[in-house]
């Protein structure tokens, strides 16, 4: 009977040490590849293409383990809320809410996404993963929260598409293995869902999918180096050379 209270009571630990978290992502060109600073592609790919980044199915499925919400905050038009329910239903992702901008309202992006935020963290006293790219003004809506609410900002994942200057509250990942890995060295993510997320990105021959053709693309591997030295080194250092490759590839064959 001891031993039973006992493992009840680790057990119980185990369920309370991670909660009160909340993800908070943007959608194109952070989970769904868009193109979204191209205005013509990135709404033909909006309303057409349902391709995520490879690991986002992993990546999202391991998130939900320790978090008690998920949002996708978006700029996009509610009439696309159908288009993106199914994309996130092929992808097996689920969600708490769909927030999309109604356009009838006249502020820009930043004001948008700021007040949805805010609107979000009235309704719990959750910690916050933000997720985005640095396409629109991801960066900088996040950034507010760090400087505002430091206390309730665990992370914020920004994927360098256009490889612009970040606030200092960035951390920039190419790959769902680099927020997996991240994750996981900061105690939320199990071990066995990082190297799900890892396994995935390193066996996928869609490299194209993993970095795509309109993203940034390091041609060496110094944006990885500081993970060979984690518990998952030599896998991170398999997909860094695998990305290094394509990417200097990709480079010789556009000069």
């Amino acid at each position: 009977m001891k031993k039973i209270i006992i493992s009840l009571f680790i057990l119980g630990l185990s369920f309370t040490s991670f909660a009160g978290i909340t993800v908070i992502s943007d959608l194109d060109d952070t989970l769904k590849i868009t193109n979204s600073g191209d205005e013509i592609d990135g709404a033909l790919n909006a309303a057409f293409r349902s391709d995520v980044f490879v690991g986002t199915t992993e990546f999202w499925m391991g998130l939900e383990s320790y978090t008690n919400e998920q949002h996708i905050l978006s700029a996009s038009p509610t009439v696309l809320r159908l288009k993106i329910q199914t994309t996130l239903k092929k992808h097996q992702i689920d969600y708490t809410s769909i927030i999309l901008k109604n356009y009838l309202v006249k502020e820009d992006k930043l004001t948008y996404k700021i007040r949805m935020i805010l609107e979000v963290m009235k309704t719990n006293n959750d910690d916050f993963i933000f997720m985005g790219d640095d396409v629109g003004m991801d960066p900088e809506v996040y950034d507010y929260f760090a400087k505002n609410y430091p206390e309730r900002v665990l992370a914020i994942y920004i994927r360098p598409i256009q490889n612009r200057n970040l606030p200092k509250s960035s951390q920039v990942i190419f790959t769902n293995f680099d927020m997996a890995l991240s994750e996981y060295e900061s105690g939320r993510m199990s071990a066995s869902w990082t190297e799900e997320v890892g396994m995935r990105v390193l066996s996928s021959a869609k490299l194209n999918h993993i970095i795509p053709e309109f993203a940034h693309c390091p041609k060496s591997d110094s944006p990885w180096k500081k993970q060979y030295r984690s518990d998952y080194g030599e896998m991170a250092k398999s997909i860094a050379q695998k990305l290094v490759s394509y990417c200097q590839l990709r480079s010789n064959l556009t000069r």
